[in-house]
């Protein structure tokens, strides 16, 4: 090149970097059209091309740029960059990897290429790329915050949380780095944090449609309707044209009771091409959270009308199908899913569900296995498998135990907190802090046993903090948290941040009332917010975890030996809960076959499902051994035709005809509890036993025969029966259950004379002494105390 054109293109990338691109190109002609070899006037039209959106110029200058120069990698880098932004991701990206390869320390080239990653989804080939990048002394924010992108992509929450604090931390006034802690923090459920950070970023650009709509979420997700629809709302002034957005904003208005904008904004969602199936899908969503069962079935099955090939609307029709009974259109909407997609994990679940409702225990098994086989970090599809298998005969403690450490290893151990607390005060004289960690504070069989006893405790001994997980209260709700010394309502809070909540307020026992049941906080109490941590209640079976010292369970010699559980089984005084909220519906006087002339009837009204393979064919002899003699048993969907036939052949099997067993549907309690009139003797299911349902027999005179296993949930029949006076009813072996079950149903007289009194029994007795159980509660946490405090001091 001649001196001139060497000067030339000197002052054409001048003009070039202070955006006087008309005259930069006119310099790169000119030396082009002097020196055609010149690679980097071609290179430096390429730049000015791209810069006004002439592409197809663009292209054909940097392809001859890399045509005169193929080990120049940034040509290379800017050709393949081009590509990506013509939407040509996989020609860009073949040419960014080579660029990649010519200069394999060159940032730049790297940044591009992690974007190209980027682009086609390949979230896995990106991170490693923005791994390199961020290592770099180049890194800016923005590398971390597509770093963090990708990482949440690929599951790494804990991962992206910290490259997205890296970002704000070094570009204080990036609004992409505070919106991106913003959602990160939502999808972990700190939505405190979440708030704060979205407020953050608002301040910085209050005009900014991305972050409005992920403002309407966080508010959403906490419950705040009316303030996530008036976000979405502004999101919608500033851009119109979303029709995603208006369907949040109309699901928002139904939520907040504001039906005709809510039409108005569905309706515009409609028109912008958001299609009829997918607001059905999201309105049937939102009715099964709020357990409107009717209104999201209705929208559900208009969403797969409109759009049979719509998988989420057909797997949350499984769940509500399921919840309402009608167990064969749940198995069809399962098997709907699946021939689709037969790795669809939330249809494996809830297929496995159905199963199990019918007692199906292999079956649901199966589908709980496969479910874990595609994602082994289900919590879901191990709590589901723990609850299958305390309901099968054909597993053993040992099993369940097995299973609940596994849960433990993968999801649990990993959260646990190196905690030592020593900052407690272990003193004498203060009143322990006792935090109840619940969903369940409601109606519900948690809140029928807790509720008697809250507020009978000795204030010098015992404080109570509730921490309460649920979006909803009742009158139980009110009553609880009268009975609280504090009360904390975090179900919008994350694991850490409810974690991080129990510590700050000093607990010293924390007791778990879910254990493995719907609302549960488990991955919470995995990090150990307190010394000691207790289980109690919602799942009466081990939880298997590390961070849970103790699980409550009645006098019971096998219990406490506790070869069936993970935790130090902690003996209470006399039995294992007391029952309030009774309904004072009246027992009908003598025995139902005499009063009513019809058969002996045997009854079980726990859900069918606890009626395992074992438990039928003993109910299966008793039945033979008694010939006029029926059975009363209780199946969610009880008049579903295909439940009813499975529930007969399981008989049949046996040689029981379907004419001597009746099968009800679930009913509410008043109903439910008069169903008791209609039993003349109960028959306990095992290998898990009736625990609120053993209470309520009880109440309503009717007693019942058991035979205890050599877990919890397997000796809760034993040690209700032994409180009120009725140990005679207690088998030792599975032949003697028969044998007293028959024995009873041939001795009216003597059935007479048990049955007789028996609620007064059990008013009398430790079940309803309500003051003796708190006395029991605050011996047992103290002592608990005393053993922290000696072994901490050690």
């Amino acid at each position: 090149m001649t001196r001139r054109h060497v000067h030339e293109l000197g002052l054409a990338r001048l003009a070039f970097r202070n955006g006087d691109w008309s005259h930069a190109g006119e310099l790169f002609e000119a030396v082009v059209t002097a020196q055609p070899d010149c690679d980097e006037a071609w290179f430096g039209l390429g730049q000015i091309a791209a810069k006004v959106d002439d592409l197809q110029s663009a292209y054909s200058f940097f392809l001859h740029a890399c045509e005169l120069k193929p080990k120049a990698a940034h040509y290379q880098c800017a050709l393949g960059e081009l590509l990506c932004r013509a939407n040509m991701s996989a020609q860009g990206v073949q040419i960014l990897e080579r660029a990649a390869a010519l200069a394999p320390d060159d940032m730049a080239v790297a940044c591009a290429l992690s974007g190209g990653y980027v682009g086609e989804g390949a979230w896995a080939k990106a991170l490693p790329v923005l791994q390199k990048v961020c290592r770099s002394k180049r890194a800016e924010a923005a590398h971390f915050c597509l770093k963090g992108m990708v990482e949440q992509k690929l599951g790494e929450i804990d991962e992206a949380l910290g490259d997205f604090k890296t970002a704000a931390r070094m570009a204080p006034d990036s609004v992409d780095a505070w919106h991106s802690l913003a959602d990160i923090y939502r999808v972990r459920g700190e939505l405190s944090k979440a708030g704060d950070c979205a407020e953050h970023a608002l301040r910085l650009d209050p005009a900014n449609f991305g972050l409005l709509v992920t403002c309407g979420h966080i508010e959403e997700a906490k419950g705040n309707v009316r303030q996530a629809a008036n976000y979405f709302k502004q999101a919608c002034e500033l851009r119109g044209d979303d029709p995603a957005v208006w369907v949040h904003l109309g699901i928002a208005l139904v939520q907040a009771g504001d039906t005709m904008p809510a039409i108005d904004a569905l309706e515009r969602a409609h028109q912008l091409g958001a299609s009829e199936d997918w607001i059905y899908e999201h309105m049937g969503l939102l009715f099964t959270k709020r357990g409107q069962l009717d209104a999201a079935r209705e929208n559900l099955e208009m969403a797969v009308q409109a759009h049979p090939e719509n998988l989420n609307a057909w797997n949350t029709l499984i769940v509500v199908y399921t919840k309402q009974g009608l167990a064969d259109k749940a198995r069809r909407a399962a098997e709907t899913v699946l021939a689709s997609n037969p790795n669809h994990v939330n249809a494996l679940l809830n297929l496995g569900s159905w199963f199990s409702d019918q007692a199906r225990n292999a079956e649901a098994l199966e589908q709980y296995r496969k479910a874990l086989s595609i994602n082994p970090r289900s919590a879901t599809a191990y709590i589901n498998s723990l609850w299958v298998l305390v309901h099968d005969s054909d597993a053993t403690s040992h099993d369940v135990l097995t299973m609940a450490r596994e849960f433990n290893r993968n999801l649990c151990a990993p959260h646990l907190r190196n905690n030592t607390f020593a900052h407690k005060n272990t003193g004498d004289g203060r009143a322990l802090r006792i935090g109840w960690l619940t969903s369940d504070f409601r109606t519900h069989p948690v809140g029928a046993f807790v509720l008697p006893f809250l507020g009978k405790f000795n204030e010098t001994k015992v404080s109570n903090y509730v921490y309460y997980n649920f979006p909803g209260e009742d009158d139980v709700t009110v009553r609880c948290k009268a009975a609280a010394a504090c009360w904390r309502d975090v179900v919008s809070l994350g694991d850490d941040e409810l974690a991080d909540l129990i510590e700050s307020d000093d607990i010293d026992i924390l007791v778990d009332l879910n254990g493995n049941t719907e609302g549960n906080r488990l991955l919470a109490v995995a990090r150990k917010p307190a010394p000691i941590v207790v289980t109690w209640l919602g799942f009466p079976g081990t939880s298997g975890m590390s961070a849970v010292d103790y699980i409550l369970v009645p006098p019971d010699p096998v219990l406490e030996a506790g070869r069936w559980c993970s935790e130090k089984p902690w003996p209470l005084p006399a039995c294992y809960g007391v029952r309030g909220g009774l309904p004072n519906v009246p027992v009908a006087p003598g025995l139902p076959c005499e009063r009513t002339g019809r058969p002996f009837t045997f009854g079980c009204l726990n859900n069918f499902r606890k009626a395992s393979k074992e438990t039928i064919r003993l109910w299966s002899e008793i039945l033979m051994r008694v010939p006029d003699s029926r059975i009363v048993v209780v199946a969610r969907g009880g008049t579903d035709s295909v439940l009813m036939a499975y529930i007969h052949e399981q008989f049949a099997q046996h040689g029981v005809s379907a004419d001597r067993i009746e099968v009800r549907g679930i009913q509410r309690q008043e109903m439910y509890m008069a169903s008791y009139n209609d039993i003349d003797l109960g028959l306990d299911p095992f290998p898990f036993n009736g625990g609120t349902t053993g209470y309520d027999s009880i109440w309503m005179g009717v007693p019942y025969v058991t035979v205890p296993g050599d877990m919890l949930v397997s000796r809760m029949g034993r040690a209700i029966l032994n409180n009120v006076g009725l140990s005679e009813l207690v088998a030792t072996s599975n032949d003697e259950y028969v044998a007293i079950a028959v024995a009873l149903a041939n001795d009216h007289e003597r059935l007479k004379r048990i049955r007789e009194g028996l609620r007064n029994r059990m008013l009398a007795s430790p079940l309803m002494d309500a003051d003796a159980f708190a006395r029991g509660l605050e011996e047992a946490f103290g002592g608990m105390w005393r053993q922290w405090v000696a072994h901490r001091s050690l």
